[in-house]
């Protein structure tokens, strides 16, 4: 394994993250909507995630030309993902919102990931996890889009900042 391309490759979605989530802010239009977070919500960072993590890999697949790229990637997205919220829930049910907290759990969350996405075999091609990785790559994508503009009344999609749901047009 090696720890400097983890540390690399956790650092350049980081930072990924870091410029996402103020893109909306700065071109508020239906197309960044649809990739970038809209408000201040749990959901919309994970967006923030999954564009940043689905990005990296298509741009990592495109330097390094690896097998099983999409599957990479959505393992990638989704152990992210999901890292990060075991991790960051409970923190913040018992703490409340600590910025410097988020942003320690969200590094640590990508770290895991890129070291469980070293554990792809690049030696041998699963087409068939590929190509159900492209359909669910879409579907999460899809459901990103969807509970943005529509989104269910949970804890997750509610921007705390707002006490709003949803994309801000939609409140008006």
């Amino acid at each position: 394994m090696n720890y400097k391309k983890l540390f690399l490759n956790t650092t350049i979605i980081f930072i990924l993250c870091s410029i996402f989530h103020f893109v909306y802010n700065f071109i508020p239009n239906f197309i960044t909507s649809l990739f970038f977070p809209v408000n201040e919500s749990i959901w919309e960072h994970l967006k923030m995630i999954f564009s940043s993590t689905v990005l990296f890999s298509f741009i990592y697949n495109a330097i390094y030309h690896e097998e099983n790229f999409l599957l990479r990637a959505y393992v990638r997205s989704m152990a992210t993902i999901i890292i990060l919220l075991i991790l960051y829930l409970p923190l913040r049910f018992m703490f409340g919102e600590i910025m410097i907290v988020t942003l320690i759990v969200l590094y640590i969350s990508i770290f895991i990931s890129e070291i469980i996405v070293s554990k792809i075999s690049t030696k041998k091609h699963y087409k068939t996890l590929n190509l159900i990785s492209a359909i669910l790559l879409i579907i999460n994508l899809f459901l990103f889009i969807i509970f943005t503009y529509y989104p269910p009344k949970n804890f997750l999609f509610l921007d705390t900042e707002s006490n709003k749901y949803a994309i801000d047009i939609l409140n008006k």
